[in-house]
């Protein structure tokens, strides 16, 4: 299994060995050891100037509370599972950041791993987690796990899906309305003259196990707008630069007539964008190209690529407060829904 742990420590210097204990730190404060633990723990029942006193006293001596003890106390660890399929495709390394800004501000640490849609090792991650006892997760679902995550979510782990719909005591979801962004990305397409689309699509994800939002919006845009569709301009591949390239390469070798493509994301795209230019084909004079995502690379490529912005910001923000409201109310909780946005750059 593949996880690293993010810290948010300090890394300052200790006038004391970090062997340090909650008494040392009492007697520095001159308050009790009690005193001290309702400090730590966040338990109230003292004043500001107590609080500055004990946290001041804790810096000098290095103490450093036990973090499993104080969660048989406390019932929370301060720690939530992040787990994405993998972290060198930069939209999950962005998602990350994302959750990570989120966590932070509701000081938490964020342990993440990944599982390259291996239901064996996204299972294992569950397992680990649960063992860990953290507060929670928050999980991009490997292929076909939806009811592992159920499983687990019945023993107690609360867990929030991403980017999937489910529903049940400790689980709930965060989702991007990855309709409406396909729809809006085809839209403009089409409001901008082309009327020779296609779509280079995922042949291998999550996503294909529930309704293909993507691939489903593409063909009800182009019919409303009276367009042809066909399943043969829907092209699929590894939704990767490398399968982009493939997918673009076939279409043209085809001969498939083409003056739009809308790609499944943005890597995709960045190889789309590469086939056209071997094939002597510009963007956007030739072929105007629409991504999905929005990465941080788009408007640094040439020319600079139009794409469906998912706030992996909100998601974040929305998912550790689905974690909170879990806490309190075990229950089922609605999935949250968080809006998508078309970002016109150069490339369409």
């Amino acid at each position: 299994m593949s996880m690293v742990t993010p810290t948010s420590l300090s890394g300052q210097t200790c006038a004391m060995p970090s062997g340090s204990t909650l008494h040392d730190v009492a007697a520095l404060a001159g308050v009790s050891a009690r005193t001290v633990s309702r400090v730590v723990n966040d338990e109230g029942g003292f004043g500001n100037a107590t609080r500055a006193r004990v946290l001041d006293a804790i810096e000098k001596v290095g103490y450093r509370p036990n973090l499993m003890a104080r969660a048989l106390v406390t019932r929370r660890t301060g720690t939530v599972g992040l787990v994405v399929p993998r972290l060198v495709d930069p939209f999950f390394a962005e998602l990350v950041d994302g959750v990570q800004a989120a966590a932070k501000a509701t000081g938490r640490t964020i342990i993440i791993a990944k599982h390259d849609d291996d239901p064996a090792e996204f299972g294992s991650i569950l397992e680990t987690l649960s063992s860990f006892a953290v507060d929670g997760a928050i999980v991009y679902i490997a292929s076909g796990e939806g009811a592992t995550v159920a499983r687990h979510a019945l023993r107690g782990l609360r867990t929030v899906v991403i980017g999937v719909e489910v529903t049940g005591t400790n689980l709930s979801s965060v989702l991007w309305d990855i309709s409406r962004g396909a729809e809006l990305a085809v839209q403009h397409l089409v409001r901008s003259g082309r009327t020779q689309l296609v779509m280079l699509s995922n042949t291998d994800s999550a996503e294909t196990l529930f309704p293909p939002r993507r691939e489903t919006a593409f063909r009800h845009t182009l019919q409303s707008a009276g367009l042809e569709f066909s399943e043969a301009r829907v092209v699929r591949r590894d939704p990767s630069i490398e399968g982009g390239r493939e997918a673009m390469e076939a279409v043209l070798a085809a001969g498939t007539p083409v003056d739009g493509v809308f790609a499944y994301n943005d890597a995709v795209a960045i190889g789309a964008l590469q086939a056209l230019a071997l094939a002597g084909l510009r963007v956007p004079d030739d072929v105007a190209l629409v991504g999905f995502n929005d990465i941080a690379m788009c408007s640094s490529l040439v020319p600079s690529l139009t794409s469906v912005r998912l706030d992996r910001t909100a998601v974040g923000r929305e998912a550790i407060a689905l974690l909170d409201r879990m806490r309190s109310v075990p229950a089922m909780h609605p999935s949250v829904h968080v809006g998508v946005d078309l970002i016109i750059r150069q490339s369409a």
